[in-house]
């Protein structure tokens, strides 16, 4: 089932609704074990990705979660819910646990938290601490990704993977330092 999922959306989605291509895939393919941080722009951001990451799990807002049909279809695709609203400490907990208990894994956590609808280039891009902060807690590289921002339909998207951001355990111990990486990281995906 999940072989035949994968491959009717790519099909779908990255053949025919978009004409995806994929730049510097290698790079991923030397990490068994990481963060996969892309920018947000359009709710089809992880199905682009999702034909071509093996192992990989995806965090979503837990609203999704209220359907039971919805849900139970997230949980099969290895989504793992956080609320977005608050500091959701077991949320954050369960994240790490699924990233320790797996030795191949490929967690893809949006920096932006959300779908960002506005101008990317001239509007100040809001970041959020997750995906630096769980980085350094399992000691896992994050892997940078930009994908063609507010792409139409039928129009090319690209891909691009781009060398891993590494974090150290400091940012555990100073919110600024936090902060400034979470920055660093959506400037290096935004290319900027």
């Amino acid at each position: 089932m999940y072989a035949i999922t994968r491959k009717f959306i790519k099909i779908l989605v990255c053949n025919i609704l978009f004409r995806v291509k994929y730049e510097n895939l290698d790079i991923l393919e030397k990490y068994d074990k990481c963060i996969i941080c892309p920018n947000h722009s359009r709710i089809f951001d992880p199905i682009f990705l999702y034909p071509k990451i093996n192992n990989m799990y995806s965090v979503a807002k837990s609203d999704a979660f209220k359907n039971k049909f919805l849900a139970h279809f997230l949980k099969y695709h290895n989504v793992i819910p956080i609320n977005r609203n608050y500091a959701d400490v077991n949320g954050v907990k369960n994240i790490i646990n699924v990233i320790n208990k797996n030795d191949k894994i490929r967690l893809l956590i949006f920096p932006e938290g959300g779908i960002f609808k506005e101008n990317y280039k001239e509007n100040k891009r809001k970041v959020k601490n997750g995906a630096v902060y769980i980085s350094a807690i399992t000691n896992t590289p994050i892997i940078p990704i930009n994908i063609t921002p507010r792409p139409a339909f039928f129009s090319k998207v690209t891909v691009s993977f781009m060398d891993p951001f590494t974090v150290t355990k400091e940012v555990l111990n100073d919110k600024k330092i936090l902060k400034e990486k979470s920055k660093k990281l959506i400037h290096i995906i935004y290319k900027d």
